[in-house]
C-alpha cells in the first residue's frame, strides 16, 4: 500500500498533471463548439478541394512529364500533351470501360449466390438429402449477406441520375482542378522546393520528413501499378483459361483488391470460386488449385522480386491502418490508408536514424 502511494507521489505531480488538465479542457471546448469547427471544416474544404485534386494530379502525373524531359520534351509541349492523355484515359474509362465493369461486378454478385446455391444442393445430396440445422443457418445467413450487397448496389440508371443532379458542382471542380493541376506540373520543382524551404524553416525535422514521406510513398506507388498490372493479366488468365464468364471483371478485382493488403485478393477468390460452381466441377476444382498455387507464387516468387525491402509491408501494422481510415474516412480512408502506412512508416525510420537523411 505504502509501495503504491510513493509511486503516486512521485509520478504524479502538478507538472504533469497541468498539460493533461488543459488537453482536456480543449476537447471539452472543442465539443460544445463543435457545429461551429464542423461548418468551418466544411467551408475549408470546398475551397482546398481543387487544390488538393489539382496536386494528386501532378504528383501522379510527374513521371510521365519526367520521362518527356529524357527526350529533350519542352514543357510547353509535354505538360498539355500528358493532360490531354490523362483526360482521354478518364474520359475513356467513365464512358465505357467502367460501366460495363459495374453491370457485370452486380451480376457477378448474383451469381455468387447462384454458386452458393448450388454448393448447398451438392451439401445435401452428399449428405443423403439432408443437411444439419447448422449448415442451413450458415447457408441462410450467407445468402441474406450476398442479397443485402446486391440491393445495396444502386442501378447504372440510378447512378447517372445523381451524376446529372451533380453535373455542374463536379464540372467546375473538375475544370479548376485540371486547371491548377497544370499549373502544379509547370511550376512542380519551385512549388515543392518551397514547400521543403519553409518546412525546414519551422523544423529541419519536418523537412526531412517530407522528404522521406515523398520518397516512401513514389515508390509504393511505382511498386503497386507495376504488381497490379502483372495480377490483373495472371488471373485475368487463370479465368479465362477455365473458361469463366467474368474473367475480366475478376482479374482487374484481383489487381484493385491489392489496395486491401492480405484481404482484398482473398475475398476475390472467393467470389471468382463461388461464381465459377455454375460451371462443370472439373473447371472449379482446377480453378481453386491454380488459385492457390498462384497465391503461394505470387507470395514466395513474385512479390519478393518486385518489391524491395522497404517497400515490404507488416500484415497487423497495415491491417489496423487500413480499418482505421475506412472506419474515419470511408471509401477515400481505403484509398489512402497504405500511402499513409508507408508514410507513418518512413517517419518512424528516419526518426531511428536520429533524423538523418
Amino acid at each position: 500500500m505504502y509501495r503504491i502511494r510513493d509511486w503516486f507521489d512521485e509520478k504524479i505531480t502538478a507538472k504533469r498533471l497541468i498539460p493533461v488538465l488543459v488537453v482536456l479542457l480543449v476537447v471539452y471546448l472543442l465539443n460544445l463548439t463543435w457545429p461551429v469547427w464542423n461548418t468551418a471544416y466544411v467551408l475549408l474544404m470546398r475551397i482546398l478541394k481543387p487544390f488538393i485534386i489539382g496536386f494528386g494530379i501532378a504528383y501522379i502525373l510527374r513521371p510521365v512529364t519526367l520521362f518527356f524531359e529524357k527526350y529533350k520534351i519542352k514543357p510547353a509541349i509535354s505538360v498539355p500533351l500528358t493532360l490531354l492523355g490523362f483526360i482521354f484515359i478518364l474520359v475513356l474509362l467513365f464512358s465505357s470501360i467502367i460501366p460495363t465493369l459495374y453491370e457485370d461486378i452486380s451480376v457477378l454478385f448474383s451469381t455468387s449466390v447462384d454458386g452458393v446455391q448450388k454448393l448447398f444442393r451438392e451439401y445435401q445430396m452428399w449428405n443423403n438429402g439432408t443437411s444439419e440445422p447448422w449448415v442451413t443457418d450458415i447457408f441462410n445467413q450467407v445468402i441474406n449477406v450476398l442479397k443485402g450487397l446486391i440491393d445495396s448496389i444502386p442501378s447504372l440508371p440510378a447512378l447517372v441520375s445523381q451524376f446529372v443532379g451533380q453535373f455542374f458542382s463536379i464540372l467546375t471542380t473538375a475544370l479548376f482542378s485540371f486547371i491548377i493541376g497544370m499549373y502544379f506540373i509547370f511550376d512542380y520543382e519551385r512549388v515543392t522546393r518551397g514547400v521543403v524551404n519553409m518546412a525546414h524553416k519551422v523544423s529541419p525535422r519536418l523537412s526531412a520528413s517530407i522528404i522521406v514521406i515523398n520518397r516512401a510513398v513514389l515508390g509504393y506507388l511505382r511498386t503497386l501499378i507495376f504488381i497490379m498490372t502483372i495480377t490483373c493479366v495472371e488471373y485475368g488468365l487463370i479465368y479465362t483459361l477455365v473458361g469463366h464468364p467474368y474473367a475480366l471483371v475478376l482479374g482487374v478485382l484481383t489487381a484493385l483488391g491489392l489496395l486491401i493488403p492480405y484481404i482484398g485478393p482473398t475475398v476475390v477468390h472467393v467470389f471468382g470460386v463461388l461464381t465459377a460452381l455454375t460451371l462443370p466441377m472439373p473447371r472449379v476444382i482446377t480453378l481453386t488449385i491454380a488459385l492457390m498455387v498462384m497465391s503461394q507464387v505470387d507470395g514466395y516468387l513474385i512479390s519478393p522480386m518486385v518489391y524491395s525491402k522497404r517497400d515490404k509491408v507488416d500484415p497487423i501494422s497495415s491491417l489496423f491502418v487500413f480499418f482505421a481510415g475506412s472506419v474515419l474516412f470511408g471509401f477515400v480512408g481505403i484509398l489512402l490508408s497504405m500511402p499513409t502506412y508507408f508514410a507513418i512508416r518512413a517517419v518512424r525510420d528516419l526518426k531511428r536514424n536520429n533524423w538523418q537523411l
